[in-house]
């Protein structure tokens, strides 16, 4: 049976990927194309490697990747419209591999008369939800959609959708990547981005700048207010700035989570308490210890003793506080939270449920 990954990269990423290597847009899509994998950004590419274990012809597509999707086109003499190459490419792509399914992540720009275009080459297209779902996408041209919300699985049912729960994975072979692992010499991280969507994060990431030494990786530092006056502002960088770590991808965002004593999260607003988002099982997975929302969220992936939870940031500082200087009650949690991740929330484990749920909807 074949199978398709389909996922946008963030673009901020890709850059990145490529200036560190200068000379990889030269080489062949398939060498392109597993140096990328090979750096982990998200979990689709582990997606890859699990269902081809399960017995699947299962492939990776990366639409908006320029240099790797000019070069599947130029191996394949496809002509590329310079204007619309993000849709056009990934069309012929589908149309030659003719998958069983095509599975999608929350791409919505995708979701409208590229599936119309893919449909007569695959038996079925699913999706993967767990964002904001902007008016207007067309949610009733996927055949099954996933969630790690549960109360969008409930709303999509409600809505006549076939739908299912499945959380996110990390991939055990990350930690034979980052070896030699390295000292734990960052105190306090947050790693992940700062958008209007996370309204509730820039106030949490805010204050603690403020009490705490957090150190923050990513994007969006400018969504936090500074107050100061104008002429302080344009001469003096803030503390939030002065903070500000820069951008981390891939491996090497793996590698500032394994360096960190501890590290923040806090999930998108729509989250409703549901602790789910990627950074529980990036943080656990490598052993760091995780202080996350979901205190008070209906659904815990995580036991008490796994993640320190947290509910407001009076008391996700005094546990900051608390761990940072009890090195082996820290470093115990740690551990039992990696072990959970290892044992249950693993790519293998995880697409073995997926699969599950092909099986089930593929009638």
């Amino acid at each position: 049976m074949k199978i398709i990954f389909f996922s946008t990269y963030y673009e901020e990423y890709l850059k990145s990927f490529y200036k560190k290597r200068p000379g990889l847009r030269l080489e062949a899509y398939d060498t392109q194309m597993q140096i990328l994998k090979n750096d982990y950004f998200g979990y689709w590419g582990s997606y890859v490697d699990s269902f081809l274990k399960l017995g699947f012809d299962a492939q990776l597509i990366i639409p908006n990747c320029r240099p790797l999707q000019w070069r599947w086109a130029k191996e394949n003499d496809i002509i590329v419209d310079e204007n619309n190459w993000q849709f056009t490419i990934p069309v012929e792509q589908v149309k030659k591999i003719k998958p069983d399914i095509f599975y999608t992540s929350s791409m919505f720009e995708y979701f409208d008369w590229f599936v119309d275009e893919i449909k007569p080459y695959t038996r079925k297209v699913f999706g993967w939800v767990s964002c904001e779902i902007p008016k207007g996408a067309k949610m009733n041209k996927l055949d099954l959609v996933l969630s790690s919300l549960p109360y969008f699985v409930e709303n999509f049912r409600k809505e006549g959708l076939k739908s299912e729960y499945l959380h996110a994975a990390f991939d055990k072979n990350i930690l034979e990547s980052l070896k030699p692992f390295p000292e734990k010499d960052i105190e306090f991280s947050f790693v992940g981005n700062l958008t209007i969507a996370h309204s509730n994060r820039i106030k949490l990431i805010k204050t603690l700048i403020e009490q705490t030494p957090l150190q923050v990786y990513g994007t969006g530092i400018k969504t936090i207010p500074d107050t100061r006056s104008f002429f302080t502002r344009i001469f003096t960088p803030s503390i939030y700035q002065q903070r500000f770590m820069g951008q981390s991808w891939g491996l090497d965002m793996y590698r500032v989570l394994q360096r960190s004593k501890i590290t923040f999260n806090a999930h998108i607003d729509i989250s409703k308490g549901f602790a789910a988002n990627m950074r529980m099982f990036e943080a656990t997975g490598v052993g760091t210890l995780l202080l996350t929302d979901g205190k008070m969220g209906p659904l815990k992936l995580f036991k008490d003793d796994e993640v320190v939870y947290y509910d407001t940031v009076k008391e996700a500082i005094e546990k900051y506080d608390y761990y940072i200087a009890r090195t082996a009650e820290r470093e115990e949690i740690a551990k039992k939270g990696q072990m959970r991740t290892l044992s249950e929330y693993n790519s293998d484990v995880v697409s073995a449920k997926l699969c599950d749920f092909i099986k089930k909807y593929m009638q």
